[in-house]
C-alpha cells in the first residue's frame, strides 16, 4: 500500500518543529524525505544542532568535511562555514578532462533510487585531506552502503575519517557499517510502514 498524500513525519531541530513528507521510494517503499536544499531553516537548524553534537561528541576541530553529491551539501557547507573548515565533495560522476587524472571510485546500491551509484574522488582533493582531520556527513543514512562505499575510497588515499549522518533510518543496515573506524548520528529515521 503506498503513503496517502496527507501522510508526514514530524521531527525537532534547534527546539523548531518541521514536518517532512513521505513519500513512495524506489522499490515501492515508503521514505521520508529530508530536503535541507529547498528547506533554508530546516537546514539551518540541523546544522545548528548538528554542529552542537559534533564538537561535543566527535571532534571541536574539523579540516574538511567530505560529502556524497547529494542534497546534504547545503548542509555540509553550513557546518563548514560554522567550523572554518572546507569542503569535498565526492562527485557521482567526472569530466572528461578529470578522467584524464588519477581517481578512485567507489560504488554502492542505494536505497533510495533502487540502483547502483558512483562517487568519485580526483586527485587533487585526496592531496587536500591529507594529515587533516575529516569528517564525512550525509543526510540520512538507510543501510550505511553511501558510508561504506565512501570510507572504502578514503581508504585508497589512506584517509582515515569520522563518519556522521544526521538521520540513521531505521532499517536494517549491511554489516559492514561496523567496520568504520566511527559512526554517529543525531536522529532515527523511522521506515514507515503501509502494508495492510
Amino acid at each position: 500500500m503506498a503513503p496517502s498524500p496527507e501522510s508526514t513525519y514530524k521531527v525537532e531541530f534547534n527546539h523548531h518543529v518541521y514536518t517532512l513528507p513521505v513519500c513512495q521510494g524506489a522499490g515501492g517503499s515508503s521514505l521520508i524525505k529530508v530536503d535541507f536544499i529547498h528547506n533554508p531553516y530546516l537546514m539551518h537548524d540541523a546544522a545548528v544542532e548538528a554542529n552542537r553534537y559534533m564538537n561535543h561528541n566527535i571532534s571541536n576541530h574539523i579540516d574538511i568535511i567530505v560529502t556524497p553529491e547529494c542534497r546534504c551539501i547545503t548542509l555540509a557547507t553550513q557546518l563548514a562555514f560554522m567550523n572554518g573548515c572546507q569542503v569535498i565533495m565526492l562527485r557521482k560522476s567526472l569530466s572528461a578532462d578529470e578522467e584524464q587524472h588519477p581517481f578512485w571510485s567507489g560504488t554502492y546500491q542505494s536505497r533510495t533510487h533502487n540502483g547502483l551509484e558512483h562517487l568519485y574522488l580526483t586527485e587533487d582533493k585526496a592531496r587536500m585531506m591529507e594529515g587533516k582531520q575529516v569528517l564525512v556527513l550525509d543526510d540520512v543514512s538507510s543501510t550505511g552502503k553511501t558510508l561504506i562505499a565512501i570510507h572504502n575510497v578514503l581508504e585508497n588515499v589512506n584517509v582515515r575519517a569520522s563518519f556522521f549522518a544526521i538521520f540513521d533510518e531505521d532499517c536494517e543496515k549491511d554489516k559492514r557499517l561496523a567496520t568504520l573506524p566511527s559512526y554517529y548520528f543525531l536522529k532515527t529515521l523511522p521506515v514507515p510502514d503501509y502494508s495492510e
